[in-house]
């Protein structure tokens, strides 16, 4: 808290904002410093989650259902947190193009003005 010239205290607006991350930080300074071991399976898991972007429950949950798991993806998406796999599919509509003047006509359906034009693509 902070004191005015008129000798009212008023809290600072930053207060409480900076905690969780002074608290996570804190917590993982603690784990690792338990040895040096510990220090390198930290610096391998959060390159490992920087490289994958699957955290070690995913690993495991894998092994155990035999799919493929990611649960940020999952949280990302709404969907299950194991499948098949995550590759997106994209699904292109056809596309019909006509000869015409000057350049090619392209439709989203095949001639839609019956004209009998021969399809080039």
């Amino acid at each position: 808290m902070k004191q005015t010239d008129a000798g009212e205290a008023v809290e600072s607006e930053y207060r409480g904002k900076g905690w969780p991350c002074m608290i996570l930080a804190s917590i993982l300074l603690l784990v690792s410093s338990c040895g040096t071991e510990s220090v390198y399976a930290l610096g391998v898991g959060l390159a490992n989650f920087v490289y994958t972007d699957k955290i070690p429950t995913d690993y495991l949950a894998e092994q155990a259902s035999g799919k493929e798991c990611n649960l940020l993806k999952s949280i990302e998406d709404g969907g299950p947190m194991c499948r098949d796999s995550f590759e997106r599919q994209i699904i292109e509509k056809p596309i019909y193009c006509y000869r015409t003047l000057g350049q090619p006509t392209c439709y989203a359906t095949p001639d839609p003005y019956g004209t009998g034009a021969e399809r080039i693509r």
